[in-house]
């Protein structure tokens, strides 16, 4: 019943893990979902018109779905929505057809002649140039604004100072629950770094931005060949430690389709390579590595020491070793409540350090996949 120098080490090592694993945590951080909160288009400062670049990839029926919601949106200053079409093999030109009554509406089309650049980067670059206005809002054929304020909202947060607004981007509420928690991970933690004055990417296609901030850096040379990524480029070159915000209000929703198991695929796999290619990169993957290792850690040290205690009747350490497995997945539970009521997320609680702890081999998976597979998949020029 006594401690002795292994029974004091034992237990100051529980503690050290649970506090490692509690301060690890990516939910630990708020996130201010009231950011640019106010009367829609009346905090916008100078933003007046706004120019909505959606791009299209083959999205006939997901287009013929969104494409009334970008063209609905309430926002008395004015808008245009420009369609750019990366490729139209599905219909997407006869789609769009039943629109060109619409004087919001400009349609154009990637050439079928660029073969050495990302063609949707090239169509960000086409939409961008197309725009009669400052403030850019680049979305995605396959997704849609969750309220008629989306534009409104976004266009709260450009401030004096502001170049870039980073929005938030959900799945589908049909999307199985591995995959939304697994989004809502990555976008949490990276909204929390921009509003820390740490922008590193952004996850999702929901982005503000300047025209000429866009045309001045020359877009997105220096990446034009990486196939995909170009949300994630974008944030990462243009930011400059404060020249971004986060709106993160309800109606500044974007919704994408439910992935299918391809788009899901290739979603990740495009990740791994990307983030080759960002600059922070240390940093932000050091915070999720020590989140993810600090969890099992200490999970695994608290069941081996509960084991040992019993074992060899240190009765008095029994309790600590519970603590050290109870309180850390306690804290996470709640952590994760606290950040999915904030962003309107439902995932049964109990699901939660289940899914935390899946994510980390999620992502060692798409780790091997992409280093066995042909590098030229994720460039445009092949030779």
């Amino acid at each position: 019943m006594l401690l002795d120098n292994i029974a004091v080490f034992v237990c100051v090592l529980l503690l050290l893990l649970a506090v490692w694993s509690l301060l690890s945590d990516t939910f630990l951080a708020k996130v201010d979902v009231a950011d640019g909160d106010g009367v829609p288009g009346e905090s916008a400062g100078s933003v007046s018109s706004v120019s909505v670049v959606v791009v299209s990839d083959n999205n006939a029926s997901e287009l013929a779905a969104n494409l009334p919601v970008y063209l609905s949106q309430d926002y008395p200053a004015g808008y245009e929505v420009i369609v750019v079409v990366d490729r139209d093999e599905d219909g997407t030109g006869d789609v769009l057809k039943t629109f060109a009554g619409n004087p919001l509406l400009y349609t154009t089309f990637v050439p079928d002649s660029s073969r050495y650049m990302s063609r949707r980067k090239l169509a960000v670059t086409l939409g961008v140039k197309a725009a009669k206005n400052e403030w850019i809002l680049l979305a995605d054929a396959a997704a849609r604004p969750a309220s008629p304020k989306w534009i409104a909202r976004m266009a709260a947060s450009c401030r004096d100072g502001v170049d870039m607004v980073m929005g938030y981007s959900c799945f589908a509420d049909e999307t199985c629950d591995f995959k939304k928690l697994y989004r809502f991970h990555r976008a949490y933690s990276l909204l929390h770094e921009a509003q820390s004055g740490r922008a590193y990417g952004l996850v999702g296609c929901n982005l503000m931005f300047r025209k000429s901030m866009f045309m001045a850096g020359n877009g997105f040379l220096g990446n034009l060949k990486y196939l995909r990524g170009e949300y994630e480029f974008m944030v990462n070159k243009y930011s400059d430690g404060g020249n971004v915000a986060v709106e993160a209000s309800r109606d500044s929703y974007i919704v994408e389709n439910a992935p299918s198991p391809k788009k899901w695929h290739d979603m990740n796999v495009f990740h791994v390579e990307t983030r080759r290619h960002l600059d922070g990169g240390f940093r932000h993957g050091a915070a999720f590595v020590s989140d993810m290792l600090s969890l099992y850690v200490c999970l695994l040290a608290s069941v081996a020491a509960t084991v040992w205690a019993a074992l060899v009747s240190r009765w008095l350490i029994l309790p600590l070793a519970v603590l050290a497995l109870v309180v850390p997945v306690l804290s996470r539970t709640l952590k994760a409540k606290r950040a999915m009521r904030d962003f309107g997320l439902h995932i049964p609680l109990w699901k939660v350090v289940p899914i935390e702890m899946g994510i980390a081999w999620h992502n060692l998976r798409y780790v091997f996949l992409h280093k066995f597979s042909d590098k030229h998949d994720f460039i445009s020029h092949k030779s």
